[in-house]
């Protein structure tokens, strides 16, 4: 273990690291459930998990995580973060969940990655595990889910575009196109979704457009779209509004978001 390891995690590390929740395991599976389970590594090299997943066979979606471990401390933080993580996202997407989405949910400060680069590895280790254990379920029909892009956390920071209206265009997008990229698409395609600013309208209105499993989502024009505008007001600019290119999506009555 690195010495001095627990000054360089970030607050929401310590966290982890005090009152880890998922650490145990499954003694039995209940009726409908399935219990995927996944081993990795090596006790004798001091770096080896035990991930089980509880899977709920009626709709894809993760009823509960556990995990075993012997090995650095940043391997129960991977391990930690991922399980409360997937708790409730559907099989698909905790596919999908990446090293960065985990560390920006660890974040302190924007600027500032919780992983460091050495701690790469580790991470990708345990998410492996969530690839590998899922295997047993990958033909259960995922049913009724909303993209998980997630209300921002409280931000206290200086907003990226305070002097908006004294801004060029061209500035504009820049820095929207930077808040998009960091906070925005990663976890669209979470669910395997995705989006494009088209542009500025009216100097406060940002026009989008969907792609992916997002335009056939109807928390495009819900949830997935007033946490998109809620993000920008926190980071950007307040004034901000953001309007969806409706031509652009497919909403039916039998999507499946």
């Amino acid at each position: 273990m690195e010495p001095f390891a627990w000054s360089r995690y970030t607050k929401k590390m310590h966290d982890l690291l005090r009152r880890p929740l998922s650490i145990g395991q499954f003694t039995n599976t209940p009726e409908n459930m399935s219990l995927c389970s996944y081993e990795g590594g090596s006790k004798d090299e001091g770096n080896w998990y035990r991930l089980q997943i509880l899977v709920d066979l009626t709709d894809g979606v993760i009823a509960d995580v556990k995990y075993s471990f012997f090995g650095p401390t940043v391997l129960l933080v991977s391990l930690e973060a991922i399980a409360r993580y997937i708790v409730r996202k559907n099989i698909r997407q905790a596919l999908n969940v990446s090293v960065e989405v985990l560390d920006r949910t660890l974040r302190d400060q924007d600027a500032q990655p919780a992983f460091k680069e050495r701690h790469g590895s580790y991470v990708l280790f345990a998410l492996e595990g969530v690839s590998q254990a899922l295997q047993k379920v990958s033909h259960v029909e995922v049913k009724d889910y909303s993209t998980p892009l997630e209300e921002p956390p409280v931000f206290t920071g200086q907003r990226m575009g305070e002097n908006w209206l004294d801004l060029s265009h061209e500035s504009r997008i820049k820095i929207l196109e930077q808040a998009f990229e960091e906070h925005i698409r990663p976890f669209l395609a979470i669910d395997e979704g995705g989006v494009q600013i088209l542009g500025i309208e009216n100097h406060t209105e940002v026009k989008i457009a969907y792609s992916g499993n997002c335009t056939s989502c109807f928390s495009a024009i819900g949830s997935t779209l007033n946490g998109i505008q809620s993000l920008l007001q926190e980071r950007v600019y307040s004034a901000l509004k953001v309007v969806p290119d409706l031509d652009n999506l497919k909403l039916h009555q039998d999507a499946h978001h």
